[in-house]
């Protein structure tokens, strides 16, 4: 009887072990730390907090198309471009020069909108968008700097 209770009770010592690792992870798999970054970046993109529809407007004010990266927190290839690839100081200097740069989580509210109005079918998607709202150029996946540098010298005018 005694080792009947025993092994109970460290078969649920491991299992409320395993219980506390399983939310932490998901805990730190689903935190806005990746919206954070954004928001936060010294020498990368300049994300500002605004919605789609401010960005158009500063968009029409400074006469610059919109730069939107519609992303989610649980994208592995979104999480890995705004750790790796939108911190960098050239691509910095060259989208907050360019473009008006706006975020969404598809999970949010606009972007459930955003992913009816533009058909996105994956993240990350760029999205940049003339003053107008037209659709310059959608792309989706992960681009690496260099991949990102091209696309972008070859949609300003």
């Amino acid at each position: 009887m005694r080792s009947i209770i025993g092994t109970s009770i460290a078969s649920a010592a491991a299992l409320i072990t395993l219980l506390l690792l399983t939310i932490i992870i998901l805990l730190a798999c689903n935190s806005s730390s990746g919206e954070n970054a954004l928001l936060q970046s010294k020498d990368g993109v300049q994300f500002s907090a605004i919605s789609l529809g401010q960005a158009a407007a500063q968009s029409k004010r400074e006469n610059k198309p919109v730069f939107l990266l519609v992303h989610a927190s649980y994208c592995s290839s979104c999480r890995k471009m705004i750790r790796t690839v939108f911190p960098e100081k050239e691509i910095g200097d060259l989208f907050n020069k360019s473009f008006i740069n706006a975020q969404v989580d598809i999970e949010s509210e606009e972007g459930e909108r955003v992913v009816k109005d533009f058909e996105i079918r994956g993240t990350p998607t760029l999205l940049f968008l003339t003053p107008d709202g037209k659709v310059i150029s959608k792309t989706s996946g992960f681009y690496s700097k260099q991949e990102l540098i091209a696309l972008t010298k070859g949609l300003l005018f």
